[in-house]
């Protein structure tokens, strides 16, 4: 009998790469799987995708923040939840904090069903680092929201993976649990040879010879801090070269006012986001990717963004800050300088260092394709597969059969 899987995830997985990934491979490995997921702004509905299905759910919007709040979060936990529990899974697969709640409620509604936690970032925290960030109200909340999810994973949840070696040791300390597996958000390993892509450059009407700085994914100022202003404003000090940052989020609009003005303009350009299965293809046609994140707040010293897997992939060498995951792999492969992101001199100087020197660049380059082969989704779906089978106590070859025959 195959087993059934159920993931839950608090957005809408149209584009979320993890919970994507980790649900085509149990697919393919022979598990039926179902994501649950949220559709803020619409109607409920499903969607059949590389051999899984995911439903959304609806849980409407409130017009205030604070109604956004109170009314959002409850609803979605119990729409979730119920709609969890009627796939009557044997696995239910948590994806980050604010999804063990309504997993744990919907395992809870079938005789035998275990739980998994899928730690993509710190996933707890203290009374004072929330109240100094949220503010008292919604900081109190969030603790207790915190404590009451850390309870579960003590006491109720099965297996815990995270995305990196740091946090998995800092989550096995915290909850007092063995260390979790680690599966990092890696893309899978290009079908071709990593080569200079010109659609990037054909983008933004530069020659194909152009170096690009190009840096990807969510532009949020809770993420970035000053760094992607400041990798702009670096645009005007490359000794050759453009800038582009590419992505969606709540600076798109400012990154791109700065982008417009002088001297940045026609030296820095914003893109939207392009759809998941198109971004290597674009990220193929830079010269060097860039993680520009300032460390404002400790939980982003955890961090391994995705985007440096992403470079890695197509060969790309790497400006970074000082993010300790993404340094250590740097160093470790030699692909990648790391610099002060709230200077834009500094940017500056680590990016011409990579394009005045072809010896040092190519290098790198090797570096980079080098560590692309261990930081590949193929590599890290192993790891996942492997938590799977000591969960439900099945064989390799158990799971490689029910793979060949299920539908």
């Amino acid at each position: 009998m195959t087993a059934t899987v159920c993931m839950l995830v608090r957005n809408d997985c149209r584009t979320d790469q993890r919970v994507l990934k980790e649900a085509a491979s149990l697919a393919a490995a022979g598990f039926r799987v179902t994501v649950v997921a949220m559709n803020t702004y619409g109607p409920s509905e499903e969607e059949a995708r590389d051999g899984f299905r995911i439903v959304r759910v609806a849980v409407g919007r409130s017009r205030t923040r604070l109604g956004r709040g109170f009314n959002l979060v409850p609803r979605a936990i119990v729409r979730m939840a119920r709609a969890a529990a009627a796939v009557q899974a044997q696995v239910y697969h948590a994806h980050d904090s604010d999804a063990v709640l309504p997993a744990w409620l919907a395992a809870r509604q079938v005789s035998g069903a275990k739980l998994l936690y899928d730690a993509h970032e710190v996933g707890f925290t203290t009374l004072r680092d929330s109240v100094g960030y949220f503010g008292p109200l919604v900081g109190g909340l969030n603790w207790l929201w915190s404590a009451l999810t850390d309870w579960i994973i003590r006491r109720k949840v099965d297996a815990v993976i995270s995305v990196n070696d740091v946090l998995a040791d800092l989550q096995a300390a915290h909850y007092g649990i063995p260390r979790p597996a680690v599966v990092m958000n890696c893309p899978p390993r290009p079908k071709v040879a990593a080569a200079r892509s010109t659609l990037l450059a054909e983008r933004i009407g530069v020659s194909p010879e152009t170096p690009i700085v190009i840096c990807q994914g969510m532009l949020v100022r809770d993420r970035h801090g000053v760094g992607l202003e400041n990798l702009i404003r670096a645009a005007a000090l490359l000794t050759r070269g453009v800038v582009v940052v590419m992505g969606r989020g709540p600076q798109f609009d400012e990154l791109s006012s700065l982008a417009a003005q002088a001297p940045f303009a026609g030296r820095a350009f914003v893109l939207p986001a392009v759809p998941p299965e198109e971004l290597l293809d674009y990220t193929a046609g830079a010269a060097i990717g860039a993680i520009p994140t300032e460390i404002h707040h400790p939980i982003l010293r955890y961090s391994s963004p995705n985007k440096l897997f992403e470079y890695l992939a197509v060969g790309l060498p790497v400006v970074t800050s000082d993010l300790p995951i993404v340094r250590r792999i740097c160093e470790a492969y030699g692909c990648g300088l790391v610099c002060d992101p709230t200077s834009p001199a500094a940017i500056a100087e680590a990016c011409n260092r990579l394009l005045g020197d072809p010896d040092l660049y190519a290098r790198m380059r090797a570096g980079a394709l080098a560590a692309a082969e261990v930081y590949n989704w193929e590599a890290q779906e192993q790891v996942l597969l492997d938590v799977y089978r000591r969960l439900l106590g099945v064989s390799s070859s158990t799971m490689q059969h029910a793979s060949r025959i299920a539908p």
